[in-house]
């Protein structure tokens, strides 16, 4: 099962992150990382989701490669792609997405704890 962890890189007119406050559809997001995984029996998308947040937390063996690449950690406002499907991190837990964000990975040339995923990486 492929997993993509993306930052929500939406700033106000003063260049300060707006993702803390909650992805919005106007958003635009960076694909950081990415990695494969098989979940455990009864595991549900949400639970794959919240797994993803562990990786982007330090708390998974999947950590050390996703900090190696120098990103900040993965924080409400952020998503995660789920063979496809599409998941924002609130507050507590996780919401799908009806319409797919707008992934700008290709024009973004990185930022201090983003760096846009490459995919020979």
């Amino acid at each position: 099962m492929k997993v993509e962890i993306f930052h929500n890189v939406a700033k106000d007119d003063s260049g300060r992150l707006l993702g803390f406050f909650g992805y919005q559809p106007d958003h635009n997001v960076v694909k950081v990382f990415e990695y494969n995984t098989a979940p455990l029996p009864g595991y549900t998308l949400s639970d794959v989701a919240e797994d993803a947040f562990r990786v982007g937390n330090g708390v998974d063996n999947k950590s050390d490669d996703y900090f190696r690449r120098e990103l900040r950690t993965l924080s409400v406002g952020d998503l995660v792609r789920i063979e496809g499907q599409w998941f924002r991190c609130d507050a507590v837990g996780w919401s799908g997405l009806v319409d797919d964000p707008n992934d700008i990975t290709k024009a973004h040339e990185g930022e201090h704890g983003t760096q846009p995923w490459k995919d020979e990486e």
